[in-house]
């Protein structure tokens, strides 16, 4: 049987005490695992990852793209992810802005999730 180290034991303490903390001040937001796809596949099949930073994010579900995105403050970028490339490559500033302003963001307690 593999054991953890101190260190990994001590930093599982505080992401279960700040994932708590914030489920318990957030009653009403869902909690989601935001993982990182790097070194995780899928051959339908489980899959395990480790847990690490926990926060509040706000994300929104990309038809278009068929992902998720993390609002980041950057309207092309935004844009970019959730409309798809070829809407936003002929919208001007303006355009940019107001379809930004669009995107139905959902703020959600992220548990985020990697390969190491």
């Amino acid at each position: 049987m593999n054991r953890i180290s101190a260190q990994e034991s001590e930093i599982n303490r505080e992401n279960a005490k700040k994932l708590s903390g914030l489920i318990l001040e957030n009653p009403e937001m869902r909690v989601i695992a935001w993982i990182d796809p790097e070194g995780i596949t899928d051959e339908y099949a489980w899959w395990a990852g480790n847990l690490n930073k926990v926060c509040i994010e706000e994300i929104a579900y990309s038809k278009t793209n068929e992902m998720y995105i993390v609002k980041s403050g950057n309207d092309y970028d935004e844009c970019y992810g959730y409309y798809g490339n070829y809407a936003v490559d002929d919208w001007d500033d303006k355009k940019l802005k107001q379809m930004a302003g669009e995107i139905p963001w959902e703020r959600v307690i992220a548990v985020k999730v990697s390969a190491t």
